[in-house]
């Protein structure tokens, strides 16, 4: 049995893994010693023919690659494309102006959260059944009705007499 597998390794003509997976079987059935199978090991592996073991593995790494570099070229392409806009419509005198996004409402109105990962925390503020609250406490799920040890009231100066 070493023999066919030693000339079938010569042949070069096999795929990495099975061949060592073959091996490795024939070494437990005790078909071949284990100085057999060491030698075998590293034969495989010396002549291992890389389109054989390797070729679709290879091949996504290729795609990967080609498809990087395109990346690449689009984002250095729109990148020239802005700034060479930019100058032309500078030179005719207008700017371009980066554009703000709205504040977000300071008191945004309350929302029952799902879970730990969209409670309140301390200092979120909401508004709840027309009132405005600060969030006392960390992961706090529960509305100012409920629990209202979790939240503090906000009283606007105009309210206050």
């Amino acid at each position: 049995m070493y023999e066919i597998i030693k000339n079938v390794i010569e042949s070069k003509d096999y795929e990495l893994r099975d061949m060592l997976y073959k091996i490795n079987k024939m070494y437990i059935e005790s078909n071949i010693t284990e100085e057999q199978k060491t030698e075998l090991d590293e034969l495989a592996r010396i002549n291992a023919n890389a389109e054989n073991s390797y070729a679709p593995f290879q091949e996504q790494i290729d795609k990967a690659f080609s498809q990087i570099s395109e990346l690449k070229n689009t984002i250095e392409a729109n990148a020239v494309g802005m700034a060479a806009l930019k100058e032309a419509v500078e030179k005719l005198g207008a700017k371009i102006e980066t554009p703000v996004e709205e504040p977000k409402e300071e008191f945004p109105e309350y929302i029952q959260p799902t879970g730990a990962h969209d409670a309140y925390n301390t200092g979120d503020k909401i508004t709840y059944n027309g009132k405005k609250y600060t969030c006392k406490m960390n992961n706090c799920v529960w509305n100012p009705d409920t629990y209202p040890a979790g939240w503090e009231e906000v009283v606007e100066e105009s309210e206050v007499k």
